[in-house]
């Protein structure tokens, strides 16, 4: 097989508690990521070219026997996958023989300022192509979770958990009847959550009874049959979450929206999400006055696995 296909991903709770056990409810995209190997003759070099839009964001050329990195675009994004390389190869010796013999092209269908999960789709995708377990291939070059890699090869939406480290997740029937009145808002900049996590974590330690009540709003987020429900179990997960954390909730930067609003991801950036009664246009246009544009609906957005 010489072409794979990752999902892009949106946590939809228990943001930063997962981490540390709460089950999480985490949604795959329509929208994801492709890798084509394409045969080369030139053995001397192994090269990576990633598209966006028809044009590259992203190249690097290897050494195929040593991993040396010949040339880049840009030194952390190319050292993040050598060691992706270099763990593949740990896992499964021979896979060295292919960096020989292919060169590699990626295409990201959505922007890689966003945070729908650039790298993990990258993950998923190098760990098929070498035939090794996506989940291991994470641990080995990250510290998150690894509900996004879970994500990017899931047929649907999941509830995923860390037990004793060991990740576990299982697909669920999430479809709310209220899809129609969801969104999602791309807030203007993309938060790193690797440094996320590290700026929060020294400080950050969750006791037992916070960890399983964001694992009872994550089980009641995904059971809830009305939009009213659904809001309340939001705007108590964003309370709950503000004050765990000590940081501002994004809805008072977005005071006097129609609905409710609550961050996704790593908190001051990235994606939130929008439930709301209010008509769609009375939406965009409030959105819109805030200097927002890149909203989608959630039918438009979430992939709930093959019709």
């Amino acid at each position: 097989m010489n072409r794979f296909y990752a999902h892009g991903k949106l946590l939809l709770s228990a943001e930063y508690l997962v981490m540390h056990g709460s089950k999480a409810l985490a949604l795959p995209l329509k929208q994801g990521q492709s890798l084509e190997i394409i045969p080369t003759e030139n053995r001397s070099s192994f090269n990576w070219n990633a598209g966006y839009l028809d044009k590259t964001w992203f190249s690097a050329r290897f050494d195929p026997a040593s991993l040396r990195i010949l040339e880049t675009s840009d030194q952390e994004k190319a050292g993040l996958l050598r060691e992706m390389f270099a763990a593949c190869i740990e896992m499964r010796p021979d896979f060295q023989e292919e960096l020989f013999r292919w060169d590699a092209v990626t295409n990201l269908e959505f922007s890689p300022d966003y945070g729908f999960g650039s790298s993990s789709t990258l993950t998923a995708l190098i760990a098929e192509w070498a035939e090794v377990n996506p989940l291991e291939l994470h641990f080995m070059v990250s510290e998150g979770s690894g509900y996004d890699v879970a994500c990017a090869l899931a047929e649907g939406p999941i509830i995923y958990q860390l037990r004793d480290q060991s990740p576990q997740y299982r697909h669920i029937p999430f479809h709310p009847p209220f899809s129609r009145q969801l969104w999602f808002a791309w807030l203007g900049r993309k938060e790193n959550t690797a440094s996320q996590l590290d700026k929060i974590s020294a400080s950050f330690k969750p006791g037992f009874d916070a960890i399983h009540r964001f694992s009872q709003y994550t089980l009641a987020m995904a059971e809830a049959t009305t939009l009213g429900e659904f809001r309340i179990i939001m705007e108590e997960h964003e309370d709950a979450l503000a004050q765990l954390l000590g940081m501002e909730k994004v809805s008072l930067r977005l005071e006097g929206i129609p609905g409710s609003v609550k961050s996704l991801g790593a908190w001051g950036g990235d994606f939130v999400m929008v439930a709301s009664e209010a008509m769609e246009e009375s939406v965009l246009d409030y959105l819109r006055g805030k200097d927002i544009h890149e909203v989608y609906n959630y039918n438009d957005l979430i992939y709930e696995g093959a019709e």
